[in-house]
This record gives structure tokens, sequence and C-alpha cells, in this order.
């Protein structure tokens, strides 16, 4: 009997010692950041105005051609953006930070871009961060291919960045499809065109991710009645393959993670 208890009290240390490990790797892992986010946070504010600036102004410009007939084309920098995001974002428009969700930031390649930022409750503090492909569909119809979610190092359950992203799309009332393709979820965003016959018709025409930079172009020109019928319409859809079947909704089982 003491044979057993010895035995007993020795698998139990050692379960006690494996799950202190475990318990060791994953918090590191969940405290993981990644490099272009531990710079970009780190950026000193009296560098950034400059970058700030010239944001504005693009944005300011985009907003005017928005109201110009003709065709219209502007890039946006990963630096302008989130020196905007370190100067202004918490500064003048507090509704959309929380103590939660601090500091985001974002990276861009070549057909890839990333968007993280500090997630901060009592239980957990990790930066969470999401890979995504941004291009265009359809004239109009964006296309946002989800690659992985992470907090730290760890997957994020897929559902829970869908759900989000549906959420945010009903709150923008933009019309949003879910689509899969090769396994990766795409949600496919429908920019709606105003009912006003006498209003110009926008035309989002490129969407496009470089080294560093957001390429967007387009142009704006007195919609027809064909334009007026295709601003109803249903939003085209991904080409599904035999074993990528459609995704309608904000999660399916089958949705895996990179």
């Amino acid at each position: 009997m003491s044979k057993l208890l010895k035995f007993g009290s020795v698998a139990a240390l050692l379960a006690a010692m494996l799950l202190g490990v475990a318990g060791i790797v994953v918090f590191k892992a969940a405290q993981a950041v990644p490099e272009f986010y531990r710079e970009a946070v780190a950026c000193d504010p009296a560098d950034q105005g400059v970058a700030r600036d010239e944001f504005v102004a693009e944005t300011t410009a985009l907003a005017s051609d928005l109201h110009r007939k003709g065709r219209w084309q502007h890039v946006f920098t990963a630096d302008q953006i989130n020196a905007w995001l370190a100067l202004e974002l918490a500064a003048n428009y507090p509704e959309l930070a929380t103590s939660e969700w601090q500091e985001p930031r974002i990276s861009i390649q070549d057909g890839a871009a990333t968007i993280a930022c500090r997630y901060q409750t009592e239980r957990v503090s990790t930066v969470l961060s999401l890979s995504l492909d941004v291009y265009l569909h359809e004239p109009n119809v964006v296309a946002l291919r989800i690659q992985r979610a992470r907090a730290g190092a760890l997957p994020v359950p897929m559902t829970q960045v869908l759900d989000a992203i549906t959420h945010i799309a009903r709150e923008l009332q933009l019309r949003l499809e879910w689509r899969k393709d090769h396994g990766d979820p795409v949600a496919l965003i429908t920019f709606p065109q105003p009912r006003d016959s006498q209003a110009a018709a926008l035309r989002l025409e490129t969407v496009e991710l470089r080294d560093g930079q957001l390429l967007v172009a387009g142009a704006l020109s007195r919609r027809n009645r064909d334009q007026l019928v295709e601003s109803d319409a249903e939003p085209p859809s991904l080409e599904p393959t035999a074993e990528d079947q459609p995704l309608v909704g904000a999660a399916s089982k089958d949705t895996r993670q990179q």
C-alpha cells in the first residue's frame, strides 16, 4: 500500500511539474510581440508629426476627389497610418478607443497586411494580431482574405475573428458576404452607391498592397440606368472549388486556422 502511495505521490508531482511547465510556455507564447509592432509603438511621437500631416493631407485630397467627377488615385504608407494612429486616434477620437484595445498599428507588405494592437484586461495582457490580404474582387467589392489571427504567438479561434468583422460591417451598414478560398475565409464587402439618380457613381477600381504602401484608385462619373440596377445587385461570389464550398455567415466549423 505504501508503494502505491509513493507511486501516486510521484505521479502527482510529475503531473504538477508538467502543468507548470506548460503554463509557463503558454504564458510566454501569449506575451510574444510581433517585431513590427514593437518597433512601431517605440517610435518617438516627436518624429511622427510630418508623417501624420501627410496622412491627413492625403485623406483630405481623397475626400475632395470623391466629390469631383474624374479619375483619382491615392497612396497611403504604413508609416503615415501609424503616425496618425499614434498621434490622433486616442487624442481626437476617444469614442474609437477603449481601455481594452490600445495602440493599434499596421504593417504592409506585398500582398499582405498585419494589424496589431495591445489587448489589456485585469486577467489578460497580450498583443493581438490579424494577418490578411486585401484586394479588389470586382469594382466596388473589396475582398479581405483572413490568413491568421494570433494572441502573442498563440492562434485565436477564427470564428471569433469572423464574428467581429461581421459585427463591424453591420455597424457600418456595409453589405458583407463570407466565402472561402483554399481554406481561408474571405469577406466580400460591397461599397454602396447613392440611390439618388442624379448623384455621381463611385467606382473603386484598384486596391493594392505594396511594400509599405496601400494604393487605392477609382473614378467618379454620372450614373446611368445600368449602374443603378447594378448597385442593388448581390455582390459577386468567389468561384468555389470542389473542396472549398461557399461559406455564408460569420462562422463555420471547417474554417481552419493557418
